[in-house]
Order: structure tokens, then sequence, then C-alpha cells
């Protein structure tokens, strides 16, 4: 049995990590207006806001209906619900900023069905009386697994074509080895973002599997995802500072693939 305390210190971090996320989404909305001119950037600042406020929902969720306590299986099919939509937004957000002809059509169409048929599975497994590992899970781990795969090598990829970029006399006016150098850790700084957040998603629902109806898992998990939100807020917003450099080195390295 779940004692009062460490129940109460559940709840309070559910509630402070939605309220921070939710502040962080309205901080990424509030003067969005000033980057409508790089699109691919203006657009990621609100699909990472939407990611945060999916999260705080959840988070309140939990604290209000306390399902870890009442119906485990309900709340690890809530947990992997906001993971799996979050995992998307992030592959649909980051991936973009490296690769600004990435979101088609047919990727976001991928991504949705298979967001779709993964949600459906989350919670029609309510009615199965199976208490071993979720196998409808897998959807989550094979998606999230493709999502980070995609984004690794995009991130790799950039990065080799931007050190390709010439250098003294045949560079850009604008272009610096200190320029490079700054949009190279920019980009950097998102693959971090990557790792955390792989670890952040794919542990929380590791523990949501194995420790169903445990709380003390989620208030460390949810401590990290604090760190880890902030992180990628931080690294998103450090890289409007550079967007301009950033996109002109995109448009470069486009031109030199024709």
């Amino acid at each position: 049995m779940t004692g009062t305390i460490e129940l109460q210190l559940y709840d309070a971090v559910l509630l402070l990590s939605g309220a921070v996320n939710l502040l962080m989404a309205v901080l990424l909305i509030h003067n969005n207006y000033w980057y409508s001119n790089y699109g691919v950037y203006h657009r990621a600042r609100v699909l990472v806001a939407v990611t945060y406020a999916v999260f705080a929902l959840g988070f309140m969720l939990h604290s209000d209906l306390h399902w870890r306590l009442t119906w485990p299986a309900a709340a690890s099919a809530l947990s992997v619900s906001y993971f799996h939509i979050g995992g998307v937004l992030f592959g649909w957000s980051h991936t973009s900023l490296l690769r600004p002809d990435y979101l088609t059509r047919r990727v976001v169409a991928r991504d949705l069905i298979i967001l779709t048929i993964g949600l459906v599975c989350y919670w029609t497994a309510l009615l199965l009386p199976c208490s071993c590992f979720p196998v409808q899970y897998a959807i989550f781990f094979a998606h999230a697994g493709f999502i980070a795969y995609t984004f690794y090598r995009t991130y790799f990829r950039v990065r080799k074509e931007i050190m390709q970029v010439p250098s003294g006399g045949e560079a850009p006016a604008w272009w610096t080895p200190q320029l490079k150098r700054t949009v190279l850790s920019s980009h950097h700084s998102f693959i971090i973002a990557c790792h955390l957040i792989i670890l952040f998603g794919l542990g929380g629902i590791l523990f949501t599997a194995l420790l169903p109806t445990s709380v003390w898992p989620y208030t460390f998990l949810l401590v990290m995802g604090i760190c880890v939100f902030s992180y990628i807020f931080y690294s998103l917003t450090e890289y409007g500072l550079v967007i301009e450099s950033a996109a002109n080195i995109t448009e470069d390295v486009e031109s030199m693939k024709h």
C-alpha cells in the first residue's frame, strides 16, 4: 500500500511537471510570430509547445484519477499514449529542423496511421485479462525506435554536409568558421535532446510495464522529465538565436547537391 507521504509527493511532482510544461508551451508560442519568416523553425516551436501541453494534460489526469493505484492498466495506457504522441511530434519538429523537406504529407500520414493504431491497441487492451508485458506496447517501441533512427541518420548526414561547405575564398560572404561551429553546436544540442527523450520515454514505458502499481519510480521519472523538457526548451530557444545563419547554411548545402 502506498504511503500517504509518498502519494502526496507523487501528486505534487505531477502537478509541478504539468505546470512547468504548460509554462514552457506558452513561452514557445509567445512571440513566435518573430520567426514567421522561418517557417520550419516557427512550426517546430508550435509542435514542441503542443508536445508539452499533451504531457501536461497527461500528468494532470494522473494526479486527478489516481489510476496508478486503482486501475494500473489504464494508467499505463495513458502513459504510453502521451509518450507516443510526444515521440511523433518530436520527430516532426526536430528532424525537420535538420532537413526542412522532411515533413511531407506521406510522412505525416504514415506516422498518424501508426499512432492511431497504437492508441486503439493501448486502450482496447484494457479489456484483455493479461498480466504479462503488454504485447501492444511493441507498437510504441517499434515506432519510437524508427523515429529515433531517422533523426540520428539525418543528423549525421546533415553534419557531414555542413562540414563539406567550402571555406576560404570559395565560401559565401557571410560564412565564417566561427559561424559553422555555432550552428554545429546548436545541432549537437538536438542530438543530446534526442538522447534524453529516448532515455526518458523508453525508460518511462519500461517502468510502466514492469512496475504498474508503484508510484515512487514515476516520482523520480517526473523529476527527470522536468530536466529533459527544460533542456529541449533551452536548446530550441537557443537555436532561434542562430536561425538566420542556420537557414543560410541549409540553402547552401541544398544548392551543393544540384
